[in-house]
């Protein structure tokens, strides 16, 4: 057993043996979780009857671009498609203009990581990902647009960097960054609407809010789940899209959760189903069909909901994609 400190969560990673082998919450490690990293799939089942959750270690959010900006509206949610109306109708109001630019150049991406890095330092356990890319953006600025929000004195009070991937015609929202008192939402939505309609004037055919940790309550919190899929989108594990990614967001994992002191109450999972097939699916040939719905699952995903507290309402974490959701106690 190693045991280190991510981001202010303790995790002990363990091998599929020792992970089986030992009564982790008679034990009680000092760690937050208990992680074994690319289980083979003959101990899934083995992993989850010992407690264990099963997940990719990232996830990409995705959806078809759609025809028009209407038709992407209409695969919302009721209310986050009045929310992103309204938002557009606020902004205007104030004389905030959006717009697209590209190549991606120095003086953009400086101007955008002042507003970035603001906006993260208010995040618990964030982290600056998009100053540690910064030279490596900048290397292929052809592959980056910009969508910036100025407000009517011309001051950016927001923006999203977008990568386009043509291969596999998808442009994916990397990075965001919004001013002090733009963090309603309202912006977020506009902008990610306006960089949507920007990948239908390129001929792209999806559109990505980008990848996250399969973990709501660490790097990344219960909200942010909400937001995007309410916003249309639904969660792929990375591996699929990008099997040459980092290792470890490339990766499967399985955690037991000890504690959630260093994690929100509620936290959230996204799990690869109890029945899920034997082996990877690995083709995203439906990636290059006509994307006006959405493929079926390639693999089967279950939200699980961790908490103190038994009588925690799941209904708001529930989403079309999702298989089921369920709800683990977690006694400390």
């Amino acid at each position: 057993m190693n045991i280190s400190d991510e981001n202010g969560v303790r995790i002990a990673h363990v091998g599929i043996d020792e992970a089986l082998g030992r009564d982790w919450r008679k034990e009680q490690p000092d760690a937050d979780l208990v992680r074994v990293k690319d289980p083979d799939i003959t101990g899934w089942q083995p992993l989850r009857e010992a407690g264990f959750t099963v997940k990719p270690g990232w996830i990409t959010w995705l959806a078809p671009a759609c025809a028009s900006q209407e038709d992407f509206l209409m695969r919302m949610s009721r209310r986050s498609r009045r929310g992103a109306r309204s938002s557009a109708d606020a902004l205007a109001e104030r004389g905030v203009a959006l717009a697209s630019r590209s190549p991606l150049d120095s003086a953009q991406m400086d101007e955008f990581l002042t507003v970035y890095e603001a906006h993260v330092a208010t995040l618990r356990n964030g982290v600056p990902f998009a100053r540690r890319f910064r030279e490596r953006l900048l290397d292929r600025p052809e592959d980056y647009f910009m969508v910036r929000a100025e407000d009517a004195d011309g001051n950016l009070i927001g923006a999203c960097l977008c990568e386009i991937d043509a291969t596999m015609s998808i442009v994916r929202v990397r990075f965001t960054a919004l001013g002090t008192g733009e963090r309603d939402g309202n912006l977020a939505r506009s902008l990610y609407l306006t960089a949507f309609q920007e990948t239908r004037e390129r001929g792209h055919r999806w559109v990505s809010l980008g990848s996250d940790p399969s973990t709501y309550g660490h790097l990344v919190q219960p909200g942010l789940f909400v937001f995007k899929s309410r916003f249309g989108l639904f969660p792929v594990p990375l591996k699929l899209l990008q099997p040459n990614a980092h290792p470890v967001q490339a990766a499967d994992e399985a955690d037991l959760v000890l504690r959630l002191s260093a994690l929100s109450d509620p936290s959230l999972h996204i799990a690869y189903d109890a029945d899920a097939p034997t082996g990877h699916a690995t083709d995203v040939a439906w990636l290059t069909e006509d994307a006006q719905q959405d493929p079926a699952p390639v693999v089967p995903l279950h939200l699980e909901v961790l908490s103190r507290d038994a009588e925690v309402d799941t209904n708001s974490y529930r989403a079309g994609f999702l298989r089921r959701t369920t709800l683990r106690v977690i006694d400390a």
